[in-house]
C-alpha cells in the first residue's frame, strides 16, 4: 500500500471522524431534552400538568430545533479545528509514519484556541437579553483563561476520539468499538447535562414555593390578627353597660 493511499485513508477517516463527532454532540442534546422532560414530568411541574399529548408534541418539536441547531454549531465549531487536526497528521504520518499522527496531542492547546474562535463568532449567541433582568450586559467576544479552559475540556475528547477512530483506520480494525464506547459515552453525558440543567431549576422553583408558603402564612396571621382586634373592639364591656 503506497504512502499517497494511506494519505488517503487517513483523510477520509478524519472527515469521518468529524461527522461521527457532530452526531454525538446531537445525541448529547436530544438526551439532555428527554433528560429534562422525564425530570419535570416526574417532579410535578408546568409538564405534569399538560395533556400527554401536549408534552410528546412539544418534546419532538423542541428535540428537532434544537438537534438542527445542535448541528449547525458543531459543524461551524469544529470544521476549522479538526480540518487542523487532519492537515497535521496527515504532515506527520508522512514524515514519521503511522505514529506520527499521535503529534495532534501537543498541538491540542492551540486546537482548542481554533475551536473557541469558531464557537465565539461563528455560532449566533444564545442569550438575546429578552426579560434577562435590569443587569444584563451584552455578550463580550474574546477568549478569558475560563472560556479557555471550558473549551480545551471540551476539545479534549473531540480530538481524542478523533485520534482512535483513526488509529483503528490505520491499524485496519474494526472502528465499532470506539463508535459504541463514544455513543454511550455521549448518552450518558447527555442525562448528566439535562439534569445539570434542571437542578438549579428545581432549587429556583423550590425557594420560590417556600417563600410564597411563608407569605401566605404571614398574610394568614396578620388577617386573624385584624379580625381579632375587630372582634374585641366591637364587643361591649361591663363599664359601657
Amino acid at each position: 500500500m503506497s504512502l499517497l493511499t494511506r494519505s488517503e485513508e487517513l483523510r477520509v477517516a478524519w472527515a469521518q471522524s468529524f461527522a461521527w463527532i457532530v452526531l454525538l454532540i446531537a445525541v448529547i442534546v436530544e438526551i439532555a431534552v428527554l433528560t429534562i422532560f422525564i425530570h419535570g414530568k416526574t417532579h410535578g411541574n408546568d409538564v405534569d400538568a399538560a395533556p400527554m399529548i401536549v408534552v410528546i408534541s412539544l418534546i419532538l418539536v423542541t428535540s428537532l430545533i434544537l438537534g438542527v441547531a445542535s448541528i449547525v454549531s458543531a459543524f461551524l465549531t469544529f470544521a476549522l479545528s479538526q480540518f487542523f487536526q487532519a492537515l497535521v497528521s496527515d504532515i506527520l504520518v508522512r514524515l514519521l509514519g503511522d505514529r506520527g499522527q499521535f503529534g495532534i496531542l501537543p498541538a491540542l492547546p492551540l486546537t482548542a484556541i481554533l475551536s473557541w474562535y469558531c464557537w465565539d463568532y461563528l455560532t449566533p449567541p444564545f442569550q438575546l437579553g429578552i426579560n434577562a433582568g435590569t443587569d444584563w450586559a451584552p455578550y463580550q467576544h474574546g477568549l478569558t483563561l475560563t472560556r479557555y479552559l471550558m473549551m480545551l475540556i471540551v476539545q479534549t475528547p473531540v480530538t481524542l476520539f478523533s485520534l482512535a477512530y483513526c488509529d483503528a483506520t490505520v491499524r485496519q480494525n474494526s472502528r465499532k468499538p470506539t463508535v459504541r464506547a463514544a455513543l454511550a459515552l455521549a448518552i450518558v453525558a447527555g442525562v448528566v447535562f439535562g439534569l445539570w440543567r434542571v437542578t438549579g431549576q428545581h432549587q429556583v422553583l423550590g425557594l420560590g414555593k417556600r417563600f410564597t408558603a411563608v407569605v401566605k402564612a404571614c398574610a394568614s396571621a396578620v388577617a386573624a390578627e385584624g379580625t381579632g382586634r375587630i372582634s374585641n373592639s366591637s364587643t361591649p364591656t361591663s363599664g359601657d353597660r
